[in-house]
């Protein structure tokens, strides 16, 4: 069911579809889901998944998306890890695990000539996607949603907001989530971002550094 333009039931706004300030909590992806829907003038959901209604299960989708879109960025929020990569013992093929975003070599000799294919390392030097040893990379790794910090989940949810009522409603005629709310997201975000650390991985090599925007 759907809402008149500025009405939404009971005079409720995007804070009740999360937590109260008498059980504060931070932001679940069925919240972040819920204000998507809001945004496009639709009621509320209580599950996710299969069985969700149709809109329910693209507006969870596209948070996934905008989720490993935002996770792609050069943020010092999301840090490298080091992976041991080990070849199959029966082929010498190392596959990249599936939750990898972007990832470089440790050892900077094979910055140029390590890449990858079809989702396996590939030696462009010798033409081949055998190794007889481990390879080790710094690697950023996605992360489920709710494993991320309260201002990269609310950013997140705002830009999967806009996103998808420019998809499902390019009118805007319910619009609860602005450009403006987004832009503000952004900004407390980035700040949070900028205090940490800076790690390896913000040092990558640009020619190795890997996408995954499908998932």
């Amino acid at each position: 069911s759907s809402w008149p333009p500025g009405h939404p039931p009971g005079g409720l706004f995007l804070e009740n579809y999360m937590a109260s300030l008498q059980t504060p909590r931070r932001i679940t992806a069925l919240d972040a889901v819920n204000i998507m829907l809001a945004n496009i003038g639709e009621s509320p959901v209580t599950v996710l998944g299969p069985t969700a209604k149709p809109t329910a299960q693209k507006a969870e989708a596209k948070l996934a998306e905008e989720s490993i879109r935002i996770q792609s960025g050069d943020y010092n929020s999301f840090r490298s890890v080091r992976l041991e990569l080990e070849p199959s013992p029966s082929t010498g093929i190392i596959e990249l695990p599936e939750s990898i975003i972007s990832w470089h070599p440790v050892d900077e000799s094979m910055w140029d000539t390590l890449t990858e294919q079809d989702g396996k390392l590939y030696d462009t030097t010798r033409n081949s996607e055998v190794f007889t040893h481990k390879v080790a990379v710094e690697a950023v790794l996605a992360r489920p949603f709710e494993s991320l910090s309260q201002k990269a989940r609310w950013y997140i949810t705002c830009s999967a907001a806009i996103s998808f009522s420019n998809t499902e409603q390019p009118g805007g005629a319910y619009l609860r989530v602005t450009t403006e709310i987004l832009q503000e997201a952004e900004r407390a975000f980035e700040a949070a971002d900028r205090r940490l650390r800076k790690g390896g991985m913000r040092l990558h090599n640009p020619f190795i550094k890997r996408m995954r925007g499908r998932r």
